[in-house]
């Protein structure tokens, strides 16, 4: 019969993980205790990164297919309480009577610097989000030729101007600039990374790769345009814009893994990089990374 040496390490050993249980179970949460009983038992990796999570439950959370649309002083809450778990950057549509009055109650609440309006690529979005005062918005527009089948009877040169000019004019105004590259998943590497450089040349200073329709691949050996991993590396490698971020759908479940593999790509190749979530993973079509298993994960498995 096979014997297991050195019992009586593995019984103290026992003996004191037990301790840490019955610590965290006979008494009111502690998270000293939790903290102890975490070095213990879950192995982290840390990482080369600040993330920061950057929560859009309030524009593509609303985008969820029979949602009730939550009233202004519903919206102000949710976005008090993203706040308070540690959410730096919350994306709000604007588009509404009813959005713009939310969008009042959070600036009255102190959230203003927080805030980022989600815009289209034409001068007039830009206009609404300077007029509700924000102080950065995100500019978003298809980068795949699939995506752009809406303007094919339009030269690519001149989307492209147009993108270009309505980065600048938003930068031109003072204000931070992320642009989101729709369908960046599905999008010809060449083609994308000319308009990355282009609006980084712009003002921009964060680029969003979208996930549009949740193809993403987390496999850092997975190749362009679907490789989530090769994708930082090649945006880092072949272009100028400062700071990336992540934007995925669940449409084939991995929207989670897919942020996940997104930071790891991301750490020591960038001092900090944004992951673009939604509560309970609410939003278009199958939703997206749920910002409590996003921000768990760093967590458990990083800090």
């Amino acid at each position: 019969m096979a014997k297991i040496s050195n019992y009586q390490n593995f019984e103290e050993k026992r003996r004191k993980f037990l301790s840490f249980v019955r610590n965290l179970s006979n008494k009111t949460f502690s998270l000293e205790e939790w903290e102890k009983l975490k070095k213990e038992v879950y192995y982290c990796k840390p990482l080369n990164v600040d993330v920061i999570v950057d929560d859009t439950t309030l524009r593509e959370g609303l985008q969820m297919a029979e949602l009730t649309t939550p009233t202004p002083t519903d919206m102000c809450k949710i976005a008090c309480l993203l706040r308070d778990i540690g959410v730096e950057r919350i994306e709000v549509i604007t588009y509404t009577k009813s959005d713009q009055e939310a969008i009042k109650m959070m600036h009255d609440e102190g959230l203003g610097d927080m805030l980022a309006g989600w815009c289209r690529a034409n001068k007039n979005d830009i206009d609404l989000a300077l007029k509700l005062d924000f102080k950065q918005i995100g500019i978003s527009h298809p980068v795949s030729y699939i995506h752009l089948e809406k303007w094919h009877d339009e030269k690519l040169e001149k989307i492209v101007e147009n993108i270009v000019s309505s980065v600048e004019y938003a930068a031109n105004h003072g204000l931070t600039v992320f642009f989101h590259g729709e369908d960046s998943t599905r999008a010809d590497w060449d083609f994308e990374k000319n308009i990355v450089n282009a609006v980084a040349e712009a003002g921009a200073s964060v680029y969003r790769i979208c996930d549009t329709v949740g193809i993403g691949i987390s496999d850092p050996e997975a190749p362009l345009p679907s490789g989530i991993p090769a994708k930082v590396r090649k945006l880092k490698e072949e272009t100028s814009i400062p700071y990336l971020e992540i934007h995925a759908h669940d449409d084939l479940g991995n929207a989670v893994e897919n942020t996940m593999a997104a930071i790891r790509a991301a750490s020591g190749l960038y001092d900090k990089f944004y992951v673009s979530t939604t509560f309970l993973g609410i939003g278009d079509r199958a939703g997206n990374a749920e910002t409590e298993k996003i921000i768990m994960n760093c967590y458990m498995h990083h800090n």
